[in-house]
């Protein structure tokens, strides 16, 4: 994640993807991740867990909503949309971001910075996706959830659950089709563009999705 640290702008003020000033020049990874953020808006995932080296005490106090669970095992988190991001994708918190922000590195961006894509390609691929999750983030609106500081994921299996109450009115279960669909497209999508690959057999740092799954919470 290649965010700088920038002055916090509400995350609903997120502006639409955009080519860089210079034409459309993009010619690097900290290029792209301006023009993304997919990993901290709640589209990728849903929370993050914090390591052993985090100080959850300093991220709290930085502004982070980090909650530690009750159990034998107390987990430290913080859900995702990032409270940290800004409207220009940079990161309020960058120089104390938690480890897993510092080392996780979605498919895509390996896929652009070694060359297996180019950076135009794979920013278009970011402007699609960003393309599904806005139509995700609309539909779920029109069906009364309007909580747009909760992960996509989240919010769906919440709409789901009440849909699935048998009190919706046939309108809405019509548009519920709507949202399912939209919601099985961006979750191929994100499986086959984003999400990293088993990275045991490349010996890369990043987690793999069984890996990611521990420490950035799905609920797709």
């Amino acid at each position: 994640m290649y965010l700088r640290y920038f002055a916090r702008t509400p995350f609903a003020a997120l502006p639409p993807v955009g080519f860089p000033a210079d034409g459309g020049a993009v010619k690097s990874g900290e290029q792209l991740c301006r023009a993304c953020g997919l990993c901290c808006d709640g589209t990728l995932f849903d929370l993050v867990k914090l390591e052993r080296g985090d100080d959850a005490g300093k991220l709290k106090a930085l502004g982070l909503p980090v909650s530690i669970s009750r159990g034998k095992t107390p987990v430290a988190r913080f859900p995702q949309p990032c409270s940290a991001l800004c409207a220009d994708r940079t990161c309020q918190v960058y120089p104390e971001r938690p480890w897993q922000c510092r080392t996780f590195e979605c498919q895509l961006f390996k896929d652009a910075t070694a060359g297996r894509i180019t950076f135009v390609a794979a920013l278009r691929l970011v402007k699609q996706t960003r393309r599904r999750a806005d139509k995700v983030r609309r539909l779920l609106r029109e069906l009364g959830d309007t909580d747009e500081h909760r992960a996509l994921g989240e919010r769906f299996h919440r709409t789901s659950e009440r849909m699935e109450s048998g009190k919706a009115a046939e309108p809405a279960k019509i548009k519920f089709a709507d949202l399912s669909l939209a919601v099985h497209r961006l979750k191929l999508f994100l499986h086959d563009k984003f999400y990293t690959q088993n990275e045991a057999r490349s010996g890369g740092k990043s987690p793999s999705p069984e890996a990611a799954e521990n420490h950035f919470k799905m609920t797709f």
